[in-house]
């Protein structure tokens, strides 16, 4: 037996309800007395309209008029108050509840609900409303539409990754290849299933795709073994759950696979274990199976008195389930008529209220046309008024640019003197060196005229070297960084000019060798110079670096 029922969210409930052992019918009432509850304490239409729509998804198969009305009353509340979220799941639920009888009339509900779908972008409420679509087609024995309309719900589920809608669908193909093709075909779509359910933990449905599975096998594979491997998978997980509705078809399918093979005394056994698990399930269906399946058996080893006494309940049991069929349609019919009734007087009343919201539009439309003229004035002052503060405000970033740009410029001129004053340190250094290696040479030279020479050259070096370069570095410094001296005085009084020179190097964040250059002083000196600068400047026992304390000054 295949579950093959097309429709996604209503597969989930059938099957979770078919898995139920039956004394969890307690808790379907118990959650349908909590939801009551919290529509009758709901403090907004939305939440109510959301609780009603759960109310009819809760009572789906066990009352069909109870979520019928649950459905309709969640329609009409969504419309008051045009919540199209809430009219598009009301209307893909009564297109579910109408899909085994009035064909026309569910499909129409359903391109209601797809088009709201589409209007909120709700890609999961897609998913629902093709495969009422798919089941529709499949009820008219359109498959290829049938199989158009689950690929597209598949295509979604795979986009966003609903691994188990996606196992639903595949499972619902599965069924619909069967009947389309005849083959094995099917069975790659069930194994899918299967996968998907397995690595999700979801062993009802597992059960479900196994005996789908072994049902193709049996049938249309000539018996292969397989088909009773994955019945008897399936059993041990029925067995293992407690998932006891499914008990009548997976009898049934043992029944059928040892029928087939003519091992009557086994088929007989399963069918009588499938005969008492459908009567204690409620289950009609399987239950007329079980009987067609022991009348067979007992005709193949002619026990002609017993399967007669067969047909008799058999007849019973189909009398059952045609009054059961026409009690539904009439229900539905009843249901439908009371619906379309109600969506003209609503369409009625809205036509109503619509012609008095007419005449009071114009009266709005010219109170409207005044107000929009006085907003038109006040929002052309605010414009003029924002357009001049704009442009003050330009005129103020643009000084302050502008003065920027001037404080960069004398900064880097400032810098680029100050380089200028040690290079110049620096070259006099030199110079003064090379000077007195020549009075070195001249007084070691013993001819007069090597001596004059020297004497001249001396002299030329001489006027090369700015006597006052020192000072002017002090001067330029002292603008580049304005108030360095001073900060650094006023803290630290107790400072010689040398230290106060130092730390100006390395203010400007020189290396000790590249102030052993300018200063003539050993760099070990320099780092004597420093620790010592260290202690009176208070930092000599913590981490804080020199270079980084001084650019606070």
């Amino acid at each position: 037996m295949k579950f093959s029922h097309p429709i996604l969210f209503s597969v989930f409930i059938v099957i979770f309800t078919i898995g139920l052992s039956p004394h969890l019918y307690s808790s379907e009432n118990t959650r349908i007395t909590a939801l009551l509850e919290k529509l009758s304490r709901a403090k907004d239409d939305t939440s109510r309209v959301n609780t009603l729509l759960k109310l009819a998804e809760e009572t789906g198969w066990s009352d069909f008029k109870s979520s019928e009305i649950y459905a309709k009353q969640a329609l009409n509340l969504s419309q008051q108050i045009n919540y199209k979220k809430g009219m598009a799941y009301a209307l893909n639920k009564l297109a579910n509840l109408f899909s085994d009888y009035e064909f026309d009339y569910s499909e129409k509900l359903a391109i209601r609900s797809l088009e709201l779908a589409k209007q909120i972008d709700d890609s999961i409420l897609m998913v629902s409303v093709y495969n009422v679509f798919g089941n529709l087609k499949y009820n008219l024995n359109q498959n290829e539409d049938a199989m158009m309309y689950y690929n597209k719900a598949l295509d979604i589920c795979l986009r966003l990754k609903q691994d188990s809608s996606a196992a639903a669908i595949y499972s619902n193909l599965g069924s619909l290849s069967a009947v389309m093709h005849d083959d094995s075909t099917s069975i790659n779509y069930f194994l899918k299933a299967a996968k998907i359910n397995k690595e999700n933990k979801n062993y009802l449905w597992l059960a479900v795709n196994y005996m789908n599975l072994g049902d193709n096998y049996i049938n249309y594979i000539n018996l292969n073994q397989e088909g009773i491997k994955y019945l008897e998978k399936s059993l041990l997980i029925v067995d293992e759950h407690n998932f006891n509705r499914l008990y009548p078809w997976l009898y049934n399918n043992f029944s059928r696979y040892f029928l087939k093979l003519k091992d009557y005394e086994k088929s007989i056994s399963y069918a009588n274990k499938a005969l008492i698990a459908s009567k204690e399930n409620e289950n009609k269906l399987e239950e007329l199976e079980a009987l067609l399946n022991l009348n067979e058996a007992h005709v193949e080893i002619s026990e002609i008195e017993i399967a007669y006494s067969y047909l008799k309940q058999i007849d019973i049991v189909k009398d059952s389930i045609n009054k059961h069929n026409r009690l539904k349609e009439l229900d539905l019919l009843e249901l439908k008529y009371k619906f379309e009734e109600e969506q003209r007087a609503q369409e009625l009343e809205t036509a109503v209220l619509q012609a008095g919201y007419y005449r009071k539009e114009l009266f709005y439309l010219f109170i409207l046309s005044v107000s929009v003229l006085v907003i038109f004035a006040f929002l052309f002052l605010y414009i003029t008024q924002r357009n001049r503060a704009h442009r003050k405000s330009l005129e103020q970033k643009t000084t302050l640019l502008e003065k920027d740009k001037l404080s960069r410029d004398l900064e880097y001129k400032n810098k680029e003197l100050a380089t200028n004053v040690m290079y110049s340190i620096e070259k006099n250094k030199v110079l003064t060196s090379i000077t007195e290696e020549l009075f070195e040479i001249q007084s070691a030279a013993v001819l007069d005229e090597t001596r004059e020479a020297i004497h001249k050259i001396s002299g030329r070096i001489n006027q090369f070297v700015d006597a006052k370069a020192w000072e002017e570095f002090e001067i330029r410094f002292q603008q580049v960084h304005t108030g360095f001296y001073a900060s650094l005085s006023k803290k630290y009084p107790d400072l010689t000019p040398n230290e106060k020179r130092l730390c100006a190097f390395l203010r400007l964040d020189m290396s000790s060798k590249e102030i052993s250059k300018i200063t003539g002083q050993s760099v070990p000196a320099l780092q004597v110079g420093r620790t010592r600068l260290r202690k009176k400047l208070g930092i000599s026992k913590t981490e804080i670096n020199l270079v980084a304390f001084l650019s606070q000054f």
